[in-house]
């Protein structure tokens, strides 16, 4: 009878290029600590819409610091929705949806649709607003309103990332913009001033 053959020791690793290595520690690696992350993204000023969509048994808003473009051809938008949130369930099963870009006088609607635990009546009770043909509420003034079909979504941890392909854009009046930055809302501000930095001289770098 034949000997079974014997199994090796220890095996070597495949080799790995070293990008693939740093992709597999940084998989590996610890998340940093949610406090932390929340206090130094306080630091990073984000845009402040506000998002409206009828769902099965109610219309809804709710405010967005995460809103951004994603592509012109075709027009698309991205937003994230907590999964806790009462507007989760709408968006998933809203046909329509409306992207209201404030303007600066407008920070109190920012905290209207901040607000929890009001029901869908309550949020837009005091709110000057009209209904668009899909049941989808219009609030009134702003600079700008994007009207958006769903496109995709996306999970991201404890949000689902939204995709809204516009289909039609309202301008209206430039009444500026709403900016979240440390945990208050803010108007854009003045220009910043600059200068270019000096260009390279490729003749003297690439000499050795």
């Amino acid at each position: 009878m034949d000997a079974a053959p014997a199994l090796p020791l220890s095996v070597d690793p495949p080799s790995l290029h070293p990008v693939d290595m740093q992709w597999a520690f940084s998989t590996m690696a610890e998340s940093a600590e949610p406090s932390t992350f929340r206090t130094l993204m306080r630091r990073v000023p984000s845009p402040v819409v506000v998002v409206t969509a009828q769902g099965r048994t109610e219309a809804r808003g709710i405010t967005i610091g995460s809103f951004s473009s994603v592509a012109l051809e075709p027009p698309l938008v991205s937003f994230n929705v907590g999964r806790q949130s009462q507007m989760f369930n709408v968006m998933k099963h809203c046909e329509r949806f409306a992207v209201h870009v404030l303007g600066e006088g407008q920070a109190h609607l920012a905290k209207q649709f901040a607000v929890p635990d009001l029901s869908g009546p309550e949020q837009f009770e005091s709110v000057p607003h009209v209904r668009d043909a899909h049941g989808t509420p219009i609030l009134e003034g702003g600079s700008a309103v994007f009207y958006c079909t769903p496109h995709d979504s996306l999970p991201a941890g404890d949000h689902v990332l939204y995709i809204g392909r516009v289909v039609e854009v309202e301008e209206r009046p430039d009444q500026g913009s709403v900016l979240y930055y440390k945990s208050s809302y803010r108007g854009v501000g003045s220009e910043l001033r600059s200068t270019r930095l000096a260009p390279v001289n490729r003749a003297s770098s690439d000499s050795s």
